[in-house]
Order: structure tokens, then C-alpha cells, then sequence
């Protein structure tokens, strides 16, 4: 691997990384700042939201103060196609319930980044919730 496909797939794990960190956060802006202008998130059986100002609202209305906890995000296996990638990657969100946190469910994000601005951002990430077999 080159020293340029090295560099880039670090960055590409910093953006799912601050997507992370932000949303655990509560700032919705930055979450949002970590899609293209027109980027995508579909969260399952549980809707969506497409362009930044969408994905902010839809975000902040989803994730009042006393529902957040951590994201993990492990696993995450990256394929560069010049400025353009994939990735995918495990999740898991830990959250409190009756005071401990505990794992309230895990999946995989499917994501397509796109090279913009100097920066990795996500064009569409998808999550498939782990369910039993």
C-alpha cells in the first residue's frame, strides 16, 4: 500500500471516527459536516435524511440529551478507488438504562466517501442492524 493510500484511508477513519465523537457530543452541525452537501444516512427500518440541513434536524430530533451515549465503531475495511471509497464498518451504541450502560443494539454501516475539499466525507452511509439468525 502507498504512502498516499495509507494517508487516505487514515483520513476516511477520522471522519467515521468524528461522526462518532460529534454525534455522542450532541453536535448535530458537525455530524452533519462530516456528509457531502448532498449525502445521505438511511438508519435501517428507522427513516433517514438527505443534504446537510436534513441530516442535522433529522439527528437532533433523534437524539435528545438524555437517550445519548457511545458509539463504537470497530472492524472498518476501506477500498480507495481514486477520489472516491467504500468502507465498512461495525457499530455498536452503548446507552443507559436504569443508570449502567449497556449495548442497545449493533450493525454494520455500508459507506461511499467522496474526496472533496481536501477532506473524506461521506456520500451515503446505510446501517443494517444486527439481528438474530
Amino acid at each position: 500500500m502507498s504512502d498516499i493510500a495509507v494517508a487516505d484511508e487514515l483520513a476516511i477513519r477520522r471522519t467515521v471516527a468524528a461522526y462518532c465523537q460529534h454525534l455522542d457530543d450532541g453536535d448535530f452541525a458537525a455530524v452533519a459536516h462530516q456528509f457531502t452537501p448532498d449525502g445521505s444516512i438511511t438508519f435501517g427500518d428507522r427513516g433517514g435524511a438527505s443534504g446537510r440541513a436534513e441530516i442535522e434536524a433529522w439527528y437532533a430530533e433523534r437524539n435528545p440529551p438524555e437517550r445519548r451515549g457511545r458509539h463504537l465503531t470497530v472492524n472498518t475495511v476501506v477500498d480507495l478507488d481514486g477520489d472516491r471509497a467504500t468502507a465498512w464498518s461495525d457499530f455498536a451504541f452503548l446507552g443507559f438504562v436504569d443508570g449502567e450502560l449497556r449495548l442497545l443494539f449493533a450493525g454494520r454501516y455500508h459507506d461511499e466517501f467522496v474526496r472533496a475539499g481536501g477532506r473524506w466525507l461521506i456520500a451515503t452511509r446505510v446501517a443494517h442492524f444486527l439481528a438474530p439468525a
